[in-house]
């Protein structure tokens, strides 16, 4: 009897199979990234930054009323977002608010907060134009998995702040302010405007944001894959 010689993998099959590889942990990762982006986004509003320094007490360190430690909180807030990065603004004696180191150090977050929202959008605009190239159900597949990376990512990092939160806090700055212009005095406006109790209380809610759109996005992904997954097996 003649044997059928095997059929060999044509010479565009290996590339085509690692670009599917390679998509499956881009889209993930892109997706994770997106939604941090969000999450991040989502805590720099008045109405959610206010209620946090009345309760880590930036009015009370300050020696001012509510009422003025959260103008100046918006005033440092909007320059850190729409610019134009100058923070020259006056503070409660009538000088200036921020003193030179002070200021370069808000430009130093500035343009981390900038860099950080740019890379979540073109990770987003990435999810987008890889979920178009690739068939439904396996883009929805991919982008439950993202949300599941995201809460796992949470959980973890969750985990290493509630056991050391300082420490942690302290190597963030280490490695994304390099200069080491970031350490302050207690007696300085932007560490009495926003103290250590204050950052503890914005990583938590960034922290809720981003694992409840995490999961959020994992729940409605993974359903919607399977409903179409039941559909096709229909047809």
């Amino acid at each position: 009897m003649a044997t059928i010689p095997a059929a060999r993998p044509t010479a565009g099959a290996r590339p085509h199979t690692r670009r599917l590889s390679l998509s499956g942990v881009i889209a993930p990762l892109a997706t994770a990234v997106t939604l941090l982006g969000i999450a991040v986004a989502l805590v720099l509003p008045p109405i959610l930054l206010h209620p946090l320094l009345d309760a880590a007490g930036s009015h009370l360190l300050l020696g001012i009323s509510t009422a003025e430690a959260h103008r100046l909180s918006d005033l440092t807030v909007t320059e850190l977002v729409f610019g134009p990065g100058s923070f020259a603004f006056t503070g409660p004696s009538g000088g200036p608010m921020f003193d030179a180191a002070e200021i370069a150090h808000l430009r130093d977050a500035r343009t981390l907060l900038w860099m950080f929202l740019t890379a979540a959008a073109l990770s987003g605009l990435a999810a987008i134009m890889l979920a178009i190239r690739t068939d439904a159900r396996l883009a929805l597949i991919r982008v439950a998995r993202g949300g599941a990376v995201l809460v796992l990512g949470v959980a973890v990092l969750g985990l290493v702040a509630l056991i050391a939160f300082g420490p942690a806090f302290e190597a963030f700055h280490v490695i994304f302010f390099p200069g080491g212009n970031w350490a302050f005095s207690a007696t300085q406006r932007l560490v009495q405007l926003y103290p250590f109790a204050f950052w503890q209380l914005v990583s938590g809610l960034v922290a809720i944001f981003a694992a409840s759109l995490g999961l959020a996005t994992w729940f409605t992904a993974r359903r919607l894959g399977r409903r179409l997954g039941s559909a096709v097996a229909a047809d």
